[in-house]
């Protein structure tokens, strides 16, 4: 079966030529840049859970040679994205209810960590921008909210919790936490698709900010706790509502 959405028309394949043009040489340059795409279409939602990836259908979408799209597809093996079966080929990983809790359960330790020691620095004074990037991520939040723009609050939403993680100075956090947060794509945005939802996680998000910009670890960490336990809870009542 082709996987490659047929919905996607004609001008973004030729932009995906002519960027492939400019990449430059290198077959390992294009294949990474094709990795890339790949992965932004499984994040986005353009490649569903379960779904085969046609090597013909993205490299004639990509303007790129089979081989490079099969080197990316191998590439993103072990991102959680992609599995790579047998006699079978490469397939969209398909989440389970059980991967999805324990990815909220890292997820909530790392950025509850993450979170306080945001909080301690900026109270020691190391992180001076924090609080005006945390209010314009939030204005920029709300506006999007006002105007229904789910994807727009969704990629500042992203910006919000990466701020944090920023902040929290553990480059090691952030590079588990980042890993974590490509897989979350999977799902993530399925809690999110709800306007009331979006409204209570923007309000958690400001109850997360006045904790951290105020220098109060403990209380930015349970805000951060209950913030993720609480995004946990609506994506489950979304899942058993499909």
């Amino acid at each position: 079966m082709l996987i490659v959405d047929k919905k996607l028309n004609m001008t973004n394949k030729r932009h995906m030529k002519m960027k492939a043009k400019l990449i430059g040489i290198g077959r390992a340059t294009l294949s990474e840049e094709a990795r890339v795409e790949i992965e932004r279409m499984i994040t986005d939602g353009e490649l569903k859970g379960g779904e085969k990836l046609n090597e013909l259908g993205l490299s004639n979408l990509m303007g790129v040679s089979r081989g490079t799209v099969r080197e990316a597809i191998r590439s993103l093996g072990g991102s959680g994205l992609v599995d790579l079966v047998a006699n079978r080929g490469a397939f969209v990983h398909e989440i389970t209810l059980a991967e999805v809790q324990n990815l909220y359960d890292l997820r909530g330790a790392i950025f509850a960590l993450a979170c306080g020691d945001a909080a301690r620095h900026f109270g020691e004074g190391a992180q001076p921008t924090l609080a005006d990037d945390l209010s314009r991520n939030i204005d920029e939040m709300t506006a999007a909210n006002d105007t229904k723009e789910i994807s727009h609050y969704y990629t500042l939403n992203i910006e919000f919790h990466d701020l944090l993680l920023t902040a929290a100075n553990n480059p090691k956090a952030k590079t588990i936490y980042d890993s974590l947060k490509r897989e979350m794509h999977l799902f993530r945005r399925q809690g999110l698709s709800i306007a009331t939802n979006i409204a209570l996680s923007l309000e958690e998000h400001r109850a997360i900010a006045d904790a951290v910009t105020a220098g109060d670890e403990e209380a930015a960490r349970d805000a951060a706790n209950e913030h993720i336990r609480r995004g946990f809870g609506r994506y489950m009542a979304t899942a058993t509502r499909d």
